[in-house]
């Protein structure tokens, strides 16, 4: 199973509250808040964490921010309601529920008595600040309850970060499937007012057709590491769709829009370098 920008949040449905409010026991309707109700630690680990949310949501002053946070909550709530999923390898486990919601929610109580959520938001803001930025700048998060052996139930979010100069986006998505993380890289460029791709490449276990060239690449190991200037395949990172996007996403890593590659890409005369693609036929021609 792969989760990043193709997974569709179809879960958010489910949040319990618009506001991402506290949990009322007296109107829980769903199995997992009756089980969050019906036991005494779960509702006070739940009730800790939600004082803490709404704690961190009124010391943010900044708008953008504050509104992120609210985003972020939703989904978190989205996850938890959706209970322990046992899938592939984790179909053994037999942790109880009570166990993995209580982790679950002890774990973002910690998180949300840190500046870390906001840390993360200014970093981004400062990252691309030099951007021309643009309506296809932004994120598209993807986040999962991790089961054994993955993630010993943690809470997990990958998905693509897009940024924007002129009439060039570049973007990065970390995906995550059966337990390996693969980056994927796409340039596109704005055409009748819409990104269309013109590169791709990837470095991981789920890879594209073509690896990603690297400063340094021992190309007797990696042999021709060029970028597919051809990106047909359905497989490959889509372009970004202006109504999917967050500006700002406090609950990933954003150390990958933050590469030379990427710099190179939104400011260079050209990119990628004329030297380091090559055209991949489509699939079944």
């Amino acid at each position: 199973m792969r989760l990043g920008i193709i997974l569709a949040l179809s879960v958010l449905v489910a949040v319990r509250s618009s506001s991402a409010l506290a949990l009322d026991c007296a109107r829980a309707s769903l199995p997992v808040d009756k089980l969050i109700c019906a036991t005494p630690k779960l509702k006070q680990a739940d009730a800790v964490m939600s004082a803490a949310y709404f704690k961190l949501l009124r010391e943010t002053k900044d708008r953008e921010f504050h509104d992120a946070l609210v985003q972020s909550q939703r989904r978190w709530l989205a996850v938890r309601s959706q209970g322990a999923d046992r899938y592939g390898q984790g179909e053994d486990d037999k942790t109880d529920d009570r166990e993995v919601l209580l982790k679950m929610t002890r774990d973002r109580l910690a998180r949300l008595q840190t500046t870390e959520p906001i840390r993360a938001m200014e970093r981004q803001r400062e990252i691309v600040a030099k951007d021309g930025g643009g309506p296809f700048a932004g994120y598209m998060t993807s986040c999962v309850l991790l089961p054994p052996p993955y993630g010993g139930w943690s809470y997990g979010c990958w998905g693509a970060a897009h940024r924007q100069n002129n009439d060039r986006v570049c973007s990065v998505e970390m995906a995550w499937a059966s337990g390996h993380v693969t980056e994927y890289r796409l340039v596109s460029v704005l055409k009748d007012g819409e990104p269309k791709p013109v590169a791709i490449c990837s470095i991981g276990s789920d890879t594209t057709s073509a690896r990603c060239p690297e400063p340094g690449d021992n190309a007797t190991i990696w042999g021709d590491a060029r970028w597919n200037t051809n990106p047909a395949s359905p497989n490959d990172l889509p372009p970004p769709y202006t109504g999917d996007l967050w500006k700002y996403d406090p609950d990933i890593d954003v150390d990958a829009i933050d590469k030379p590659w990427m710099h190179d890409c939104l400011f260079a005369a050209s990119y990628p370098p004329a030297d380091s693609g090559r055209v991949v036929p489509a699939a079944g021609k």
